[in-house]
């Protein structure tokens, strides 16, 4: 029973994580270009926030309880 939830949580943290990643890929370009324009420079750091949130969202998440 124990290995099943561990199995579970691992297929979540799994399956959360993909769409992750595709959003952080998206990111990337942006994250070069707009911390070089001053005007841009609070944008790309809400960016990152928010990509720090959703990490520490899935990780915390993945927990056991």
């Amino acid at each position: 029973m124990r290995t099943l939830r561990w199995a579970q949580r691992a297929l979540i943290v799994l399956v959360a994580t993909v769409p992750l990643l595709l959003v952080t890929l998206a990111f990337v370009p942006a994250l070069l270009v707009l911390p070089f324009r001053r005007e841009r420079a609070a944008h790309a750091d809400a960016m990152v926030r928010q990509l720090s949130a959703w990490t520490r969202v899935l990780l915390l998440s993945s927990r056991e309880r």
